[in-house]
C-alpha cells in the first residue's frame, strides 16, 4: 500500500492553505512526496504554512470570491495532477438578515470558485488522461444548521457538482470526489467554538464525543486523492464523528 500513498513527481495544488484543514492537507502531501502550491487570500499566513514545511513550496495569493482572480491562479499554476478545492467562508447569522451582496460573496467563495477553478484546471488533466479534484464540502450539506444557511446550501450545491463532474470526467480519467468534515477545530469555528462552554455543547449531537483535528481530514484527503482510492468516482465521504446519524 506504501506506493498508492506515494505522490512523488505529482502536482498538488491547496487552496485555502493557510491555516486550519489546508495548511494540514498541504502538509501531509508534502510529507508524501508531493509538490505542493498554497494558495489563499492571506499571503501572510500562505509564508507561515511554507515555512513549516521545511522546504521550498509554491504559493499564489488570490480571492476565490473574485472570477478573475481564480482564473490569474489557474493560469499561474499550469498543470496540476490534483486539485484540492478546499478554500471557503462561513456567512454566520440568520438569513434575512444578510444582505445580497454578501450572499453572492460567500455562494462566490463556497460554491461558484471551486467550480471555475477545477473547470480551468480539468482540461490539462484530460489532456494527460489522469487527474484528481477533492472537494471539501461540510456535514453541514446534509444536515443543515441555524446560523449557517448559505454556507450549507453551497456546500450541498458543492456535493452535488462533485456528482455531475465525476459523470462527466470520469471516462476521460479524472477522479471528482468530495469530504465533508464535520466540527474540525480550526481558526474558521473559533466563532462557534470560542468558548468551553460552547465547546461543550457542540458536542451533544457527536456520537464520538470530541471534534475532528485537521490532521484527521487531512489523512482523509490524502486517501481520497491517492491511487487507493481510484475506483471511488462522486461520492463524498463524510467525516464528523457520526453528527449527520446520531
Amino acid at each position: 500500500m506504501a506506493t498508492e500513498f506515494d505522490f512523488t513527481g505529482r502536482r498538488i495544488l491547496v487552496t485555502g492553505a493557510a491555516s486550519g484543514i489546508g495548511a494540514a492537507m498541504a502538509a501531509a502531501f508534502a510529507a508524501h512526496g508531493g509538490e505542493v502550491v498554497l494558495a489563499d487570500i492571506d499571503d501572510a499566513g500562505l509564508v507561515a504554512v511554507a515555512e513549516t514545511l521545511g522546504e521550498s513550496v509554491a504559493r499564489q495569493v488570490y480571492d476565490q470570491g473574485d472570477i478573475e482572480s481564480v482564473a490569474e491562479l489557474a493560469a499561474s499554476v499550469g498543470a496540476v495532477d490534483v486539485l484540492m478545492n478546499n478554500a471557503g467562508i462561513v456567512l454566520f447569522g440568520p438569513i434575512v438578515e444578510h444582505e445580497p451582496a454578501a450572499i453572492q460573496r460567500a455562494v462566490n467563495v463556497d460554491l461558484v470558485g471551486p467550480m471555475v477553478l477545477a473547470r480551468l484546471l480539468v482540461p490539462g488533466m484530460i489532456s494527460r488522461g489522469r487527474g484528481v479534484v477533492v472537494n471539501t464540502a461540510s456535514q453541514l450539506a446534509f444536515a443543515g444548521a441555524e446560523g449557517r444557511g448559505v454556507y450549507a446550501a453551497a456546500k450541498a450545491g458543492l456535493v452535488q457538482f462533485t456528482k455531475t463532474a465525476a459523470a462527466e470526467w470520469g471516462p476521460q480519467g479524472v477522479r471528482v470526489v468530495a469530504l465533508a468534515p464535520g466540527r474540525t477545530l480550526t481558526p474558521m469555528t473559533a466563532a462557534v467554538l470560542g468558548t468551553p462552554e460552547q465547546r461543550q455543547a457542540g458536542l451533544a449531537h457527536i456520537p464520538a464525543g470530541r471534534y475532528g483535528t485537521a490532521e484527521e481530514i487531512a489523512g482523509l484527503a490524502l486517501f481520497l486523492a491517492s491511487d487507493a482510492a481510484d475506483y471511488i468516482h462522486g461520492a463524498t465521504l463524510i467525516a464528523d464523528g457520526g453528527y449527520v446519524v446520531a
